[in-house]
């Protein structure tokens, strides 16, 4: 039996994460009050953006305060539109953008708005904001999990912890017993990204079988559920496109056999072409889980374009299997600080010091 955080070193691990915390947030708010932002956005004048969202929720959602930022309410996301055209951005669709690398000619501000997993309040919040604003981007959708009633697998860990009733939670893994102290909601974090990073690190078959132990809810959030089909054939596709986030959403460097990657990469392009009727040459590595193995069964499978989790701006030398991207939460200030490229110079200054954001 192991814990997987001991009383001790919880107390050492928020302390620090609450220094880090002030010391950023204070690094953010300057960068922003001194106009530096500003400068950094002339600076990088030539580059785009694509931005990674996962769910637009509704204001009054509070069930992830406090453990996860993936779901960011509506008035923000409008918002974060907002200071994107106020800062001269246009938007565009991912084939729009790679249409303009291709051509190996001047990026300029575009913005290209992504999102992870296919959830449904992106359709009923985001997609219609965007259509009020021009806006544009891609939807990343797992194949086997639209239409379902079933949770992504992150969601199902993080759902179990958080309705854990008692203040102990007893995670089975390879053969051992983990133990984490679910004392408040920093501890509570903690537990969810620890269990799914040990999730992540073996092979998806493995991972299927100790998925076994977190059963999917009677009664799931209305924020969690995915969407179908038909809600997907609805869409504009020059205001939203479709592309693939594989079939089951696993970690693709765990991917064992050629079978698995066809499955996962292959297969759920000809399923998303079969529903929607057209091409779909736009791919997401899942959890940013990818190595030269996977993007050459990418490419085989005729996909034109890959983003990954690697923060950065794109440039005309970006590598279009490994597109860098601003992952979005709900923190302003670091989202201007991303999109203008300052957070990217604090970053390493405050890494240079011994600190980081």
């Amino acid at each position: 039996m192991r814990c997987g955080l001991d009383r001790p070193a919880a107390n050492t691990f928020r302390l620090r994460r609450i220094l880090r915390s002030r010391l950023a947030a204070t690094a953010l708010f300057l960068m922003d009050f001194l106009g530096i932002n500003y400068l950094f956005s002339l600076k990088n004048r030539k580059s785009a953006l694509i931005l990674w969202y996962h769910g637009v929720c509704d204001d009054d959602f509070r069930l992830l305060r406090g453990y996860d930022e993936r779901h960011i309410p509506l008035s923000l996301f409008q918002k974060q539109l907002s200071h994107l055209e106020q800062r001269g951005y246009q938007f565009a669709t991912m084939s729009q953008l790679m249409q303009r690398l291709a051509e190996k000619r001047h990026i300029g501000r575009l913005a290209v708005l992504t999102f992870d997993d296919g959830f449904r309040n992106v359709l009923r919040n985001a997609y219609p904001a965007m259509k009020a604003r021009g806006a544009k981007g891609c939807l990343y959708v797992v194949s086997s999990l639209v239409g379902s009633r079933e949770l992504l697998w992150t969601d199902r860990v993080e759902t179990a912890v958080r309705e854990h009733k008692s203040d102990l939670f007893t995670f089975h893994f390879n053969g051992e017993e983990i133990r984490y102290e679910l004392s408040d909601s920093d501890a509570r974090a903690h537990a969810m990204k620890d269990m799914k990073s040990r999730l992540r690190s073996i092979p998806d078959g493995e991972r299927n079988k100790q998925m076994s132990q977190f059963r999917q809810p009677d009664h799931a959030p209305a924020e969690f559920m995915l969407c179908d089909w038909e809600e997907l054939r609805c869409l504009d596709r020059n205001f939203l496109e479709i592309g693939s986030h594989t079939r089951t959403h696993p970690n693709c460097e765990n991917l064992e056999s050629d079978e698995s990657l066809d499955d996962e990469i292959v297969k759920s392009k000809a399923d998303i072409e079969q529903q929607m009727g057209y091409p779909v040459p736009h791919f997401n590595y899942p959890a940013g889980s990818y190595d030269d193995r996977v993007i050459t069964w990418v490419n085989r499978a005729g996909y034109g374009s890959a983003v990954t989790t690697n923060p950065g701006l794109i440039d005309a030398g970006a590598k279009r299997f490994e597109l860098k991207r601003i992952g979005v939460n709900e923190n302003f200030l670091l989202f201007k600080s991303m999109v203008s490229g300052s957070f990217f110079f604090l970053r390493n200054l405050m890494r240079f010091f011994g600190a980081s954001t």
